[in-house]
Protein backbone atom coordinates (compact mmCIF):
# COMPACT_ATOMS: atom_id res chain seq x y z
CA UNK A 1 0.00 0.00 0.00
CA UNK A 2 2.78 2.22 0.92
CA UNK A 3 4.20 1.31 -2.60
CA UNK A 4 1.39 2.56 -4.20
CA UNK A 5 0.59 5.52 -2.38
CA UNK A 6 4.56 6.44 -3.26
CA UNK A 7 3.66 5.80 -7.13
CA UNK A 8 0.80 8.22 -6.72
CA UNK A 9 2.35 10.91 -5.09
CA UNK A 10 5.18 10.48 -7.47
CA UNK A 11 2.74 10.37 -10.45
CA UNK A 12 0.76 13.50 -9.13
CA UNK A 13 4.23 15.39 -8.91
CA UNK A 14 5.71 14.58 -12.09
CA UNK A 15 2.28 15.61 -13.68
CA UNK A 16 1.70 18.69 -11.90
CA UNK A 17 5.23 19.94 -12.70
CA UNK A 18 5.21 18.36 -16.26
CA UNK A 19 1.94 20.55 -17.40
CA UNK A 20 3.43 23.80 -15.98
CA UNK A 21 6.66 23.02 -17.75
CA UNK A 22 4.46 21.76 -20.95
CA UNK A 23 2.81 25.48 -21.03
CA UNK A 24 6.08 27.07 -20.30
CA UNK A 25 7.61 25.25 -23.22
CA UNK A 26 4.83 25.56 -25.35
CA UNK A 27 4.41 28.99 -24.83
CA UNK A 28 8.42 29.62 -25.95
CA UNK A 29 6.92 27.74 -28.68
CA UNK A 30 4.47 30.30 -29.97
CA UNK A 31 5.80 33.42 -28.81
CA UNK A 32 9.45 32.56 -30.49
CA UNK A 33 7.32 30.96 -33.64
CA UNK A 34 5.00 33.75 -33.94
CA UNK A 35 8.30 36.18 -33.85
CA UNK A 36 10.57 33.86 -35.54
CA UNK A 37 8.83 32.39 -38.88
CA UNK A 38 7.83 35.77 -40.27
CA UNK A 39 11.58 36.77 -39.87
CA UNK A 40 12.73 33.66 -41.50
CA UNK A 41 10.46 34.37 -44.03
CA UNK A 42 11.76 37.72 -44.68
CA UNK A 43 15.22 36.35 -44.56
CA UNK A 44 15.15 33.39 -46.62
CA UNK A 45 12.07 34.21 -48.99
CA UNK A 46 8.17 33.02 -49.31
CA UNK A 47 9.68 30.69 -52.41
CA UNK A 48 12.48 29.19 -50.30
CA UNK A 49 9.50 28.75 -47.01
CA UNK A 50 7.76 26.73 -49.10
CA UNK A 51 10.30 24.48 -50.47
CA UNK A 52 11.53 23.57 -46.54
CA UNK A 53 7.80 22.54 -45.78
CA UNK A 54 7.43 20.67 -48.95
CA UNK A 55 11.34 19.01 -48.03
CA UNK A 56 10.17 18.41 -44.49
CA UNK A 57 6.70 17.35 -44.91
CA UNK A 58 8.45 14.61 -47.33
CA UNK A 59 10.46 12.93 -44.74
CA UNK A 60 7.17 13.17 -41.92
CA UNK A 61 4.93 11.61 -44.57
CA UNK A 62 7.08 8.22 -45.20
CA UNK A 63 9.37 8.04 -42.06
CA UNK A 64 7.33 6.27 -39.35
CA UNK A 65 7.92 3.49 -36.71
CA UNK A 66 4.65 1.86 -37.76
CA UNK A 67 3.28 1.74 -33.83
CA UNK A 68 6.17 0.43 -32.63
CA UNK A 69 6.96 3.48 -29.87
CA UNK A 70 3.73 3.44 -29.41
CA UNK A 71 3.91 -0.68 -28.06
CA UNK A 72 6.87 0.62 -25.90
CA UNK A 73 4.82 2.90 -24.12
CA UNK A 74 2.52 0.72 -23.40
CA UNK A 75 4.18 -2.29 -22.61
CA UNK A 76 7.24 -0.35 -20.54
CA UNK A 77 3.96 1.24 -18.33
CA UNK A 78 2.41 -1.69 -18.31
CA UNK A 79 5.47 -3.86 -17.11
CA UNK A 80 6.90 -1.30 -14.75
CA UNK A 81 3.26 -1.16 -12.79
CA UNK A 82 3.60 -5.12 -12.35
CA UNK A 83 7.56 -4.27 -11.26
CA UNK A 84 8.97 -6.58 -13.97
CA UNK A 85 12.18 -4.78 -15.05
CA UNK A 86 13.05 -8.00 -17.10
CA UNK A 87 10.43 -8.00 -19.06
CA UNK A 88 11.52 -4.23 -20.16
CA UNK A 89 15.07 -5.06 -20.92
CA UNK A 90 13.13 -8.36 -23.28
CA UNK A 91 11.40 -6.06 -24.66
CA UNK A 92 13.56 -2.82 -25.76
CA UNK A 93 16.06 -5.68 -26.93
CA UNK A 94 13.81 -7.42 -29.43
CA UNK A 95 12.88 -3.62 -30.64
CA UNK A 96 15.77 -2.28 -31.14
CA UNK A 97 16.53 -5.07 -33.54
CA UNK A 98 13.30 -3.84 -35.42
CA UNK A 99 14.37 0.01 -35.26
CA UNK A 100 17.61 -1.25 -36.71
CA UNK A 101 15.87 -2.77 -39.43
CA UNK A 102 13.15 -0.37 -40.28
CA UNK A 103 16.16 2.34 -40.49
CA UNK A 104 17.78 0.59 -43.54
CA UNK A 105 14.18 0.17 -45.19
CA UNK A 106 14.08 3.84 -45.30
CA UNK A 107 17.41 5.01 -45.89
CA UNK A 108 16.69 2.61 -49.22
CA UNK A 109 13.37 4.23 -49.90
CA UNK A 110 14.72 7.55 -49.67
CA UNK A 111 17.36 7.03 -51.97
CA UNK A 112 14.88 5.33 -54.23
CA UNK A 113 12.48 8.11 -53.71
CA UNK A 114 15.69 11.02 -54.66
CA UNK A 115 15.87 10.34 -58.22
CA UNK A 116 12.18 10.93 -58.53
CA UNK A 117 11.68 14.21 -57.03
CA UNK A 118 11.73 16.73 -60.63
CA UNK A 119 9.00 14.05 -61.60
CA UNK A 120 6.84 14.50 -58.41
CA UNK A 121 7.45 18.14 -58.40
CA UNK A 122 6.31 19.86 -61.56
CA UNK A 123 5.04 22.51 -60.39
CA UNK A 124 8.56 24.00 -59.08
CA UNK A 125 11.25 25.81 -60.89
CA UNK A 126 14.52 24.24 -61.88
CA UNK A 127 16.40 26.48 -59.27
CA UNK A 128 14.06 25.55 -56.71
CA UNK A 129 14.07 21.39 -57.53
CA UNK A 130 17.83 21.83 -56.42
CA UNK A 131 16.78 23.29 -53.49
CA UNK A 132 14.58 20.64 -52.80
CA UNK A 133 16.60 18.28 -53.48
CA UNK A 134 19.50 19.37 -50.94
CA UNK A 135 17.16 20.25 -48.27
CA UNK A 136 15.67 16.54 -48.75
CA UNK A 137 19.34 14.88 -48.30
CA UNK A 138 20.00 16.17 -45.14
CA UNK A 139 16.44 15.84 -43.66
CA UNK A 140 16.30 12.65 -44.84
CA UNK A 141 19.77 11.57 -43.32
CA UNK A 142 19.33 12.87 -40.11
CA UNK A 143 15.60 11.59 -39.63
CA UNK A 144 17.36 7.64 -40.20
CA UNK A 145 19.56 8.48 -37.97
CA UNK A 146 17.32 10.03 -35.27
CA UNK A 147 15.13 7.06 -35.89
CA UNK A 148 16.91 4.45 -34.34
CA UNK A 149 16.05 6.67 -31.19
CA UNK A 150 12.44 6.94 -31.58
CA UNK A 151 11.76 4.57 -28.40
CA UNK A 152 13.43 7.18 -26.02
CA UNK A 153 10.59 9.72 -25.41
CA UNK A 154 8.01 6.16 -25.04
CA UNK A 155 10.57 4.92 -22.20
CA UNK A 156 10.89 8.40 -20.73
CA UNK A 157 7.06 8.96 -20.34
CA UNK A 158 6.40 5.31 -19.39
CA UNK A 159 8.40 5.89 -16.41
CA UNK A 160 6.93 9.16 -15.74
CA UNK A 161 9.87 11.54 -16.01
CA UNK A 162 7.49 13.72 -17.61
CA UNK A 163 9.35 16.96 -16.01
CA UNK A 164 12.88 15.69 -18.22
CA UNK A 165 10.55 15.23 -21.48
CA UNK A 166 9.12 18.57 -21.28
CA UNK A 167 12.58 19.82 -21.07
CA UNK A 168 13.67 18.35 -23.89
CA UNK A 169 11.04 20.10 -25.96
CA UNK A 170 12.38 23.66 -24.17
CA UNK A 171 16.07 22.73 -25.58
CA UNK A 172 15.17 21.91 -28.57
CA UNK A 173 13.01 25.25 -29.83
CA UNK A 174 15.79 27.43 -27.61
CA UNK A 175 18.64 25.52 -29.67
CA UNK A 176 16.51 25.55 -32.93
CA UNK A 177 16.54 29.41 -32.66
CA UNK A 178 19.74 30.27 -31.80
CA UNK A 179 21.44 28.31 -34.50
CA UNK A 180 19.19 29.34 -37.01
CA UNK A 181 19.70 33.38 -36.17
CA UNK A 182 23.53 32.67 -35.96
CA UNK A 183 23.43 30.70 -39.83
CA UNK A 184 21.86 32.87 -41.10
CA UNK A 185 23.42 35.94 -40.04
CA UNK A 186 26.41 34.37 -41.75
CA UNK A 187 24.62 34.13 -45.01
CA UNK A 188 23.66 30.35 -44.54
CA UNK A 189 19.79 31.45 -45.60
CA UNK A 190 17.95 28.10 -46.38
CA UNK A 191 20.30 25.68 -45.06
CA UNK A 192 20.76 27.59 -41.82
CA UNK A 193 16.65 26.67 -41.08
CA UNK A 194 17.92 23.08 -41.97
CA UNK A 195 20.83 22.28 -39.99
CA UNK A 196 19.26 24.21 -36.94
CA UNK A 197 16.68 21.39 -36.49
CA UNK A 198 19.11 18.69 -37.32
CA UNK A 199 21.95 20.00 -34.62
CA UNK A 200 18.83 20.54 -32.01
CA UNK A 201 17.72 17.19 -32.49
CA UNK A 202 20.74 15.36 -32.14
CA UNK A 203 22.01 17.09 -28.61
CA UNK A 204 17.54 16.17 -27.53
CA UNK A 205 18.65 12.51 -28.60
CA UNK A 206 21.97 12.46 -26.59
CA UNK A 207 20.18 14.21 -23.24
CA UNK A 208 17.17 11.69 -23.83
CA UNK A 209 19.90 8.96 -23.48
CA UNK A 210 21.71 10.00 -20.77
CA UNK A 211 18.50 10.46 -18.64
CA UNK A 212 17.68 7.20 -19.62
CA UNK A 213 21.18 6.02 -18.25
CA UNK A 214 21.55 7.64 -15.64
CA UNK A 215 17.91 6.22 -13.67
CA UNK A 216 17.39 3.17 -15.15
CA UNK A 217 19.62 0.21 -15.46
CA UNK A 218 18.75 -0.49 -19.01
CA UNK A 219 20.78 -3.54 -20.83
CA UNK A 220 20.13 -4.28 -24.05
CA UNK A 221 20.55 -7.69 -25.75
CA UNK A 222 20.45 -7.63 -29.73
CA UNK A 223 20.72 -11.56 -29.55
CA UNK A 224 17.46 -11.84 -27.69
CA UNK A 225 15.00 -13.73 -29.18
CA UNK A 226 11.04 -14.15 -28.68
CA UNK A 227 8.80 -14.90 -31.20
CA UNK A 228 5.77 -15.04 -28.79
CA UNK A 229 6.56 -11.16 -27.73
CA UNK A 230 7.14 -10.42 -31.24
CA UNK A 231 4.02 -11.48 -32.47
CA UNK A 232 2.67 -9.80 -29.51
CA UNK A 233 4.15 -6.39 -30.28
CA UNK A 234 3.51 -6.57 -33.88
CA UNK A 235 -0.04 -7.60 -33.49
CA UNK A 236 -0.90 -3.92 -31.91
CA UNK A 237 1.58 -2.41 -33.77
CA UNK A 238 0.42 -2.98 -37.04
CA UNK A 239 -3.10 -1.00 -36.23
CA UNK A 240 -1.14 1.54 -35.04
CA UNK A 241 1.15 1.84 -38.48
CA UNK A 242 -2.10 2.11 -40.21
CA UNK A 243 -3.41 5.12 -37.36
CA UNK A 244 -0.13 6.93 -38.06
CA UNK A 245 -0.36 6.71 -41.72
CA UNK A 246 -3.95 7.71 -42.27
CA UNK A 247 -2.89 10.24 -40.05
CA UNK A 248 -0.09 11.79 -41.93
CA UNK A 249 -2.54 11.59 -45.06
CA UNK A 250 -4.38 14.26 -43.87
CA UNK A 251 -1.64 16.87 -42.47
CA UNK A 252 1.88 15.91 -43.94
CA UNK A 253 0.77 14.75 -47.30
CA UNK A 254 -0.99 18.04 -47.79
CA UNK A 255 2.01 20.30 -48.27
CA UNK A 256 3.05 17.91 -51.43
CA UNK A 257 -0.50 17.70 -53.18
CA UNK A 258 -0.34 21.56 -52.83
CA UNK A 259 3.42 21.60 -54.42
CA UNK A 260 2.35 19.40 -56.96
CA UNK A 261 -0.92 21.06 -58.27
CA UNK A 262 -0.69 24.57 -56.76
CA UNK A 263 3.03 26.34 -56.31
CA UNK A 264 4.86 26.75 -53.36
CA UNK A 265 3.46 29.97 -52.65
CA UNK A 266 0.05 28.40 -51.67
CA UNK A 267 2.48 25.75 -49.75
CA UNK A 268 3.84 28.41 -47.57
CA UNK A 269 0.15 29.96 -47.29
CA UNK A 270 -1.00 26.09 -46.00
CA UNK A 271 2.27 26.30 -43.71
CA UNK A 272 2.00 28.99 -41.87
CA UNK A 273 -2.01 28.13 -41.06
CA UNK A 274 -1.31 24.80 -40.44
CA UNK A 275 1.39 25.97 -38.11
CA UNK A 276 -1.15 28.21 -36.05
CA UNK A 277 -3.49 24.80 -35.75
CA UNK A 278 -0.19 23.41 -34.65
CA UNK A 279 -0.05 25.76 -31.32
CA UNK A 280 -3.38 25.43 -30.43
CA UNK A 281 -3.41 21.59 -30.89
CA UNK A 282 -0.09 21.40 -28.87
CA UNK A 283 -2.38 23.69 -25.83
CA UNK A 284 -4.84 21.09 -25.81
CA UNK A 285 -2.19 17.67 -26.27
CA UNK A 286 -0.11 18.98 -22.96
CA UNK A 287 -2.78 17.48 -20.40
CA UNK A 288 -3.79 14.25 -22.86
CA UNK A 289 -0.22 12.77 -22.94
CA UNK A 290 0.77 13.12 -19.14
CA UNK A 291 -1.63 10.40 -18.29
CA UNK A 292 -0.84 7.14 -20.11
CA UNK A 293 1.07 6.23 -16.35
CA UNK A 294 -1.48 6.93 -14.47
CA UNK A 295 -4.63 5.43 -16.85
CA UNK A 296 -2.57 2.01 -17.60
CA UNK A 297 -2.84 1.96 -13.50
CA UNK A 298 -6.44 3.09 -13.40
CA UNK A 299 -7.65 -0.30 -16.36
CA UNK A 300 -5.57 -2.50 -15.12
CA UNK A 301 -7.02 -2.27 -11.55
CA UNK A 302 -10.63 -1.75 -13.12
CA UNK A 303 -10.72 1.70 -11.05
CA UNK A 304 -14.05 2.31 -13.96
CA UNK A 305 -14.57 5.54 -11.19
CA UNK A 306 -11.15 7.16 -11.31
CA UNK A 307 -11.18 6.69 -15.02
CA UNK A 308 -14.46 8.32 -15.51
CA UNK A 309 -13.66 11.32 -12.97
CA UNK A 310 -10.24 11.76 -14.91
CA UNK A 311 -11.67 11.57 -18.34
CA UNK A 312 -14.48 13.89 -17.73
CA UNK A 313 -13.03 16.67 -15.20
CA UNK A 314 -10.18 16.95 -17.98
CA UNK A 315 -12.95 16.77 -20.60
CA UNK A 316 -13.82 19.80 -19.23
CA UNK A 317 -10.79 22.01 -19.27
CA UNK A 318 -9.90 20.75 -22.46
CA UNK A 319 -13.32 22.26 -24.01
CA UNK A 320 -12.95 25.52 -22.17
CA UNK A 321 -9.64 26.10 -23.29
CA UNK A 322 -10.74 25.22 -26.95
CA UNK A 323 -13.52 27.46 -27.10
CA UNK A 324 -11.82 30.64 -26.01
CA UNK A 325 -9.00 29.61 -28.68
CA UNK A 326 -11.53 29.55 -31.48
CA UNK A 327 -13.84 32.05 -30.45
CA UNK A 328 -10.94 34.67 -29.41
CA UNK A 329 -9.15 33.64 -33.13
CA UNK A 330 -13.37 34.00 -34.50
CA UNK A 331 -13.60 37.76 -32.98
CA UNK A 332 -9.63 38.69 -33.03
CA UNK A 333 -7.90 36.67 -35.62
CA UNK A 334 -7.97 39.30 -38.54
CA UNK A 335 -6.29 41.68 -36.42
CA UNK A 336 -3.93 38.90 -34.57
CA UNK A 337 -2.91 37.78 -38.71
CA UNK A 338 -2.00 40.89 -40.19
CA UNK A 339 -0.17 41.75 -36.96
CA UNK A 340 1.86 38.37 -37.57
CA UNK A 341 2.47 38.01 -40.94
CA UNK A 342 1.24 41.58 -42.64
CA UNK A 343 -0.69 42.59 -45.66
CA UNK A 344 -1.23 39.55 -48.45
CA UNK A 345 -1.88 36.95 -46.03
CA UNK A 346 -5.38 37.22 -44.94
CA UNK A 347 -6.35 33.47 -46.22
CA UNK A 348 -4.57 32.42 -43.48
CA UNK A 349 -7.21 33.66 -41.02
CA UNK A 350 -10.13 31.59 -42.84
CA UNK A 351 -7.51 28.57 -43.03
CA UNK A 352 -7.27 28.98 -39.66
CA UNK A 353 -10.60 28.98 -38.02
CA UNK A 354 -11.58 26.14 -40.70
CA UNK A 355 -8.83 23.50 -39.23
CA UNK A 356 -9.73 24.85 -35.59
CA UNK A 357 -13.46 24.23 -35.75
CA UNK A 358 -13.02 19.83 -35.86
CA UNK A 359 -11.04 20.61 -32.60
CA UNK A 360 -14.06 21.25 -30.53
CA UNK A 361 -15.19 18.03 -30.95
CA UNK A 362 -11.56 16.08 -31.15
CA UNK A 363 -9.65 18.16 -27.75
CA UNK A 364 -12.43 16.93 -24.79
CA UNK A 365 -11.93 13.45 -25.89
CA UNK A 366 -8.01 13.46 -25.94
CA UNK A 367 -7.63 11.65 -22.29
CA UNK A 368 -10.31 9.08 -23.29
CA UNK A 369 -8.01 8.47 -26.61
CA UNK A 370 -5.25 7.22 -24.20
CA UNK A 371 -7.38 5.01 -22.55
CA UNK A 372 -7.82 3.11 -25.92
CA UNK A 373 -4.15 2.91 -26.72
CA UNK A 374 -4.09 1.72 -22.93
CA UNK A 375 -7.10 -1.47 -24.02
CA UNK A 376 -5.21 -1.92 -27.33
CA UNK A 377 -8.20 -0.58 -29.07
CA UNK A 378 -6.44 0.70 -32.10
CA UNK A 379 -7.83 -1.40 -35.25
CA UNK A 380 -10.73 0.50 -34.70
CA UNK A 381 -9.37 3.67 -34.60
CA UNK A 382 -7.35 2.87 -37.22
CA UNK A 383 -10.36 2.62 -39.67
CA UNK A 384 -11.67 5.81 -38.66
CA UNK A 385 -8.79 7.88 -39.29
CA UNK A 386 -8.33 5.78 -42.88
CA UNK A 387 -11.98 7.16 -43.46
CA UNK A 388 -10.87 10.49 -42.79
CA UNK A 389 -7.58 10.46 -44.87
CA UNK A 390 -9.55 9.54 -47.87
CA UNK A 391 -12.21 12.04 -47.55
CA UNK A 392 -9.09 14.51 -47.34
CA UNK A 393 -7.45 13.25 -49.68
CA UNK A 394 -10.05 12.95 -52.56
CA UNK A 395 -11.26 16.42 -51.70
CA UNK A 396 -8.25 18.15 -51.85
CA UNK A 397 -7.34 16.68 -55.33
CA UNK A 398 -11.04 18.08 -56.22
CA UNK A 399 -10.72 21.61 -54.09
CA UNK A 400 -7.21 22.30 -54.48
CA UNK A 401 -6.75 22.93 -58.09
CA UNK A 402 -9.57 25.50 -57.83
CA UNK A 403 -9.29 27.04 -54.69
CA UNK A 404 -5.26 26.45 -53.42
CA UNK A 405 -4.42 26.52 -50.00
CA UNK A 406 -8.14 27.38 -48.57
CA UNK A 407 -9.54 24.24 -50.44
CA UNK A 408 -6.83 21.94 -48.35
CA UNK A 409 -8.22 23.22 -45.48
CA UNK A 410 -11.47 23.11 -45.92
CA UNK A 411 -10.85 19.22 -46.80
CA UNK A 412 -9.05 18.65 -43.64
CA UNK A 413 -12.02 20.43 -41.64
CA UNK A 414 -14.62 17.67 -43.04
CA UNK A 415 -12.18 15.08 -42.95
CA UNK A 416 -11.34 15.99 -39.07
CA UNK A 417 -15.30 16.59 -38.54
CA UNK A 418 -15.82 12.87 -39.67
CA UNK A 419 -13.18 11.64 -37.61
CA UNK A 420 -14.40 13.20 -34.03
CA UNK A 421 -18.06 11.84 -34.54
CA UNK A 422 -17.02 8.85 -35.88
CA UNK A 423 -14.45 8.17 -32.39
CA UNK A 424 -17.29 8.91 -29.95
CA UNK A 425 -18.91 5.82 -31.44
CA UNK A 426 -15.24 3.68 -30.94
CA UNK A 427 -15.02 5.49 -27.54
CA UNK A 428 -18.86 4.27 -26.20
CA UNK A 429 -18.44 1.11 -27.51
CA UNK A 430 -15.30 -0.28 -26.15
CA UNK A 431 -14.53 2.07 -22.96
CA UNK A 432 -16.49 2.30 -19.42
CA UNK A 433 -18.03 5.34 -19.86
CA UNK A 434 -20.97 6.88 -20.24
CA UNK A 435 -21.23 9.09 -23.01
CA UNK A 436 -24.26 10.67 -23.01
CA UNK A 437 -23.14 11.80 -19.64
CA UNK A 438 -19.80 12.82 -20.54
CA UNK A 439 -21.79 14.99 -23.66
CA UNK A 440 -24.17 16.52 -21.14
CA UNK A 441 -21.15 17.36 -18.50
CA UNK A 442 -19.17 18.87 -20.95
CA UNK A 443 -21.29 20.11 -24.13
CA UNK A 444 -24.54 21.12 -22.43
CA UNK A 445 -22.76 22.74 -19.44
CA UNK A 446 -20.23 24.65 -21.47
CA UNK A 447 -21.22 25.34 -24.86
CA UNK A 448 -23.47 28.19 -24.03
CA UNK A 449 -21.01 30.43 -22.84
CA UNK A 450 -19.14 30.17 -25.66
CA UNK A 451 -22.07 30.85 -27.42
CA UNK A 452 -22.87 33.89 -25.67
CA UNK A 453 -18.84 35.68 -25.91
CA UNK A 454 -19.10 35.30 -29.60
CA UNK A 455 -22.85 37.14 -30.00
CA UNK A 456 -21.52 39.68 -27.44
CA UNK A 457 -17.74 40.27 -28.18
CA UNK A 458 -18.68 40.98 -31.86
CA UNK A 459 -21.40 43.25 -30.87
CA UNK A 460 -19.11 44.99 -28.75
CA UNK A 461 -16.32 44.97 -30.88
CA UNK A 462 -18.76 46.63 -33.37
CA UNK A 463 -19.06 49.36 -31.37
CA UNK A 464 -15.51 50.01 -30.87
CA UNK A 465 -13.33 51.87 -33.88
CA UNK A 466 -9.73 52.39 -33.38
CA UNK A 467 -7.22 53.14 -36.40
CA UNK A 468 -4.42 51.81 -34.37
CA UNK A 469 -4.48 48.17 -35.61
CA UNK A 470 -2.47 46.95 -32.62
CA UNK A 471 -4.46 48.90 -29.90
CA UNK A 472 -8.17 46.58 -31.65
CA UNK A 473 -6.27 44.08 -31.21
CA UNK A 474 -5.48 44.00 -27.83
CA UNK A 475 -8.93 45.70 -27.05
CA UNK A 476 -10.85 43.12 -28.98
CA UNK A 477 -8.83 40.44 -26.88
CA UNK A 478 -9.17 41.80 -23.33
CA UNK A 479 -13.45 42.10 -24.55
CA UNK A 480 -13.44 38.54 -25.60
CA UNK A 481 -11.37 36.99 -23.03
CA UNK A 482 -12.69 39.20 -20.29
CA UNK A 483 -16.69 38.04 -21.27
CA UNK A 484 -15.56 34.81 -21.50
CA UNK A 485 -13.83 34.72 -18.30
CA UNK A 486 -16.82 36.13 -16.16
CA UNK A 487 -19.50 33.75 -18.17
CA UNK A 488 -17.21 30.53 -17.49
CA UNK A 489 -17.17 31.46 -13.90
CA UNK A 490 -20.64 32.19 -13.25
CA UNK A 491 -21.74 28.46 -15.42
CA UNK A 492 -19.37 26.99 -13.09
CA UNK A 493 -20.84 28.49 -9.64
CA UNK A 494 -24.34 28.28 -10.83
CA UNK A 495 -24.27 24.30 -13.04
CA UNK A 496 -21.10 22.73 -12.19
CA UNK A 497 -19.79 23.68 -8.55
CA UNK A 498 -18.73 19.65 -8.09
CA UNK A 499 -16.13 20.75 -11.20
CA UNK A 500 -14.05 22.58 -8.61
CA UNK A 501 -13.61 20.11 -5.98
CA UNK A 502 -12.98 17.22 -8.64
CA UNK A 503 -10.37 19.58 -10.06
CA UNK A 504 -8.76 20.66 -6.05
CA UNK A 505 -8.66 16.33 -5.97
CA UNK A 506 -6.94 15.81 -9.07
CA UNK A 507 -4.15 18.18 -8.08
CA UNK A 508 -3.72 17.23 -4.89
Amino acid sequence: MSNTNNIDAYSRSQIKKGTVLSYLALGLNIISGLLFTPWLINQIGKSDYGIYSIGTSIIALLIMDFGISDAVAKYVAQYQAEGNEKKINDLLSLVSKIYIILALFFLFVFLFLYFFLNHIYLSLSGSELIKLKTVYVIVASYNVIAFLFTPLSGILLAYEHIVSLKLCDIIYRILVIIVSVIAIMLGQGLLAAVLANVIAGIIVILYKLSIIRKHHNIKLNLGYKNPKLLKEVLSFSIWIAVLVITQRCIYSITPSILGAISGSSEVTLFSLASTLEGYTYSFGSVMATLFLAKITRQLMSNNISGFTKLTINIGKLQFILISIILVGFFCDGKNFVELWMGKGYESIYHMTLLLLIPSVLLWPFMTVSTGLTVKSVVKEQALVNLGAAIINILLELFLVRRYGAVGAAISISFANTFKALALILVYQHFLPIRIKDFMYEIFFKYTGAAIVTTILSKFLISLISISNLRMNFVLNGVVTLGLYAVLIFFTVILFDKAFLKEISILRR
